[in-house]
């Protein structure tokens, strides 16, 4: 029943796997802070008549604020940390969000166990595997890396608050993306990118469908997924992402599988079993 229940968190684990992917191809041509961006403004649109719709309560503030965290500074934090580290650092010091929103999780009543921090631990691990490459470790790289740990735990801690304050789903979805839209704008606009040209050149592609099923699908099967299993089980089953994510390029022919991501992926597979133990 346990394994059941966590099907919406694996979901939101493929959903947000194939979405890095799309992201990245897009980010070839186009600049990744006004890429972010362009998520969050596909998203609001076509999440603003449903939010409106289901209707909004004081839950809706903690929704905002996840967005803030989670999506603006986070994801902005995580991308700035890549350019000066690289992925196989900023990946699994970011991902240290996990046993940090793990440990969160108990400040809402949820039961910490050994095998739950263990579990968080072994995916830092694994996503290291996975996002191993030669790079230079930078102080600057590392700081940002661990900024984007503390604002995603802290940020997917809001979401349960939203949840537990009676805050629906799409709504919930809503508020996030459209705060973090919001902080986002001023940013690309300070930094002088083009915004206007970016939307015109992916109003018509799948960006705006795979931004709505990142940030409103996904992030409304994870409201869901807390309510059956905790935060601290969900954080650790969508930590399975970058494993999902890596078997997506291999099949697509993007990336080879070495022997090294084959190891991390099996540490992750650990990690998740674990966690149910």
């Amino acid at each position: 029943m346990l394994a059941l229940n966590a099907l919406p968190a694996f979901t939101t684990a493929f959903i947000w796997a194939w979405a890095s992917i799309v992201y990245g191809d897009f980010m070839k041509s186009i600049n990744p802070l006004t890429v972010n961006f362009l998520r969050m403004l596909y998203a609001s649109l076509i999440l603003l008549i449903p939010a409106i719709v289901f209707g909004f309560n004081a839950g809706a503030v903690w929704g905002s604020l996840s967005g803030l965290l989670s999506l603006a500074v986070g994801d902005s934090l995580y991308l700035m940390s890549i350019n000066y580290s690289g992925v196989s650092i900023a990946a699994p010091v970011s991902y240290t969000y996990i046993p940090i929103a793990v440990l969160m999780a108990t400040l809402l009543g949820e039961p910490l166990t050994i095998y739950k921090v263990v579990s968080g631990l072994l995916v830092v691990l694994g996503v290291y595997l996975l996002s191993c490459e030669r790079t230079r470790i930078t102080i600057r790289g590392v700081a940002l890396a661990l900024g984007a740990a503390m604002a995603w735990a802290v940020g997917q801690t809001m979401i349960k608050v939203a949840d537990i304050s009676g805050l629906n789903p799409i709504t919930l979805s809503f508020t996030r993306v459209a705060t973090a839209g919001i902080i986002l704008l001023i940013i690309n606009y300070a930094i002088r990118n083009d915004i206007t040209t970016a939307i015109r050149s992916t109003a018509r592609t799948r960006l705006p469908l795979v931004a709505v099923l990142d940030l409103g699908a996904g992030v409304a099967l994870y409201a869901y997924s807390m309510d059956l299993i905790g935060l601290g089980l969900t954080v650790i089953m969508t930590g399975s992402m970058p494993l999902i994510a890596q078997a997506m390029s291999h099949v697509m022919r993007r990336e080879k599988l070495t022997l090294t991501k084959l190891l991390g992926a099996v540490i992750i597979v650990t990690a998740i079993v674990a966690a149910f133990l």
